[in-house]
């Protein structure tokens, strides 16, 4: 079974693929996969053991030009996939999949789009999503009957370092023979209301250093994070590496895959730490941790689970961020403790 996967269009979406892979090969063992992405979103699928094969696609504000898009359905149909499964709910993505001429096209049943999607998981219509079900399960169940339920227990996503890769990302960002790392991915992705105070953050890296001082704190980020970072290490007064802006998706990856622990806000990054499997907390204040958590016995959770929470807005309506801004650094620190106790490791 030749089967072509169409990534999903946000990074945390396609660390819930992998699980869906795996699937994939319990189902028929001999199968071969090919992930159809976006470039910047490639190294995610290039750290899966099971993906056979990855295609790249340019970046232009998550469209295919035209002409690049006949390219693409011409080197489609020459590979004869026997189906295709359309994590990415947009238009375009089905018009490829029917293009391409691939037999069986299933689709997560948000539209049939006009029989584009021969195999909906659904009846052609807006499909009722049942928050119980985690964006993994609904993408792992792609390769199973949709009117049964998954017939195994779902694993946690997995991704697998690339050590020689690692190693010489390291280098470029000036991490070799330096400390274990302390990742701190202090991003918000552009929405100011998931954003742990600068405080906050200040004081638990002071906690951190004083007990695992042989930790250095690296602050992970866009460039509209860098300030935010800045002020971060300023209120510490601990030495900090501020990365922010200067990291591509591999480098992150890198960094994350061999970090000692992690705190994150709720952000791609935490996806991508807990399918490496590193101790983590994940601090949640206007989403909700039970629709998208991170998988990994290794990840801790802190919300406060206010009368306002989830809000799931981009801004604070009421303007005082209580629900992220009453976690303490003790907290979290604590959480993260706890995490390395549980896994009986101490940082040396």
């Amino acid at each position: 079974m030749r089967t072509l996967i169409i990534a999903p269009h946000a990074a945390s979406d396609a660390v819930m693929t992998q699980p869906l892979t795996v699937m994939l090969r319990r189902v028929a063992s001999g199968a071969r996969i090919t992930v159809l992405v976006f470039s910047d979103h490639a190294p995610i699928f290039l750290a899966m053991n099971d993906v056979d094969e990855v295609i790249e696609l340019p970046r232009q504000t998550g469209r295919l030009p035209l002409l690049a898009m006949t390219r693409v359905v011409r080197s489609l149909r020459q590979r004869r996939f026997d189906q295709v499964l359309v994590l990415d709910d947009s238009l375009q993505a089905a018009i490829l999949a029917w293009s391409a001429r691939i037999p069986i096209r299933r689709g997560l049943g948000y539209r049939s789009r006009f029989g584009l999607i021969n195999h909906p998981h659904g009846k052609g219509q807006l499909l009722k999503i049942d928050p119980r079900r985690s964006i993994a399960e609904r993408f792992a169940h792609l390769a199973f009957d949709p009117s049964k339920p998954l017939p195994i227990r779902l694993p946690n996503p997995s991704l697998t370092r690339r050590k020689h890769l690692d190693r010489s990302v390291m280098a470029r960002l000036g991490l070799v023979d330096a400390k274990p790392i302390l990742a701190l991915c202090i991003g918000i992705e552009g929405k100011p209301s998931r954003r742990w105070p600068a405080r906050r953050w200040a004081a638990l890296i002071s906690l951190a250093a004083d007990a695992w001082p042989e930790l250095a704190p690296v602050l992970l980020g866009s460039t509209e994070d860098r300030s935010f970072a800045t002020e971060v290490a300023a209120l510490s007064g601990r030495r900090c590496l501020n990365l922010c802006g200067r990291h591509s998706l591999t480098e992150l990856m890198a960094v994350l895959s061999q970090a000692e622990a992690v705190v994150t806000h709720d952000i791609e990054p935490m996806h991508l730490a807990a399918a490496y499997g590193r101790p983590m907390v994940a601090i949640f204040g206007p989403t909700d941790p039970r629709l998208n958590p991170p998988r990994s016995p290794l990840a801790k959770v802190e919300w406060l689970h206010h009368a306002c929470s989830p809000c799931n807005q981009a801004q604070c309506r009421f303007g005082h961020g209580d629900c992220l801004s009453e976690i303490s650094a003790e907290q979290v620190f604590d959480s993260l403790r706890r995490q390395f106790q549980s896994i009986s490791r101490d940082i040396r």
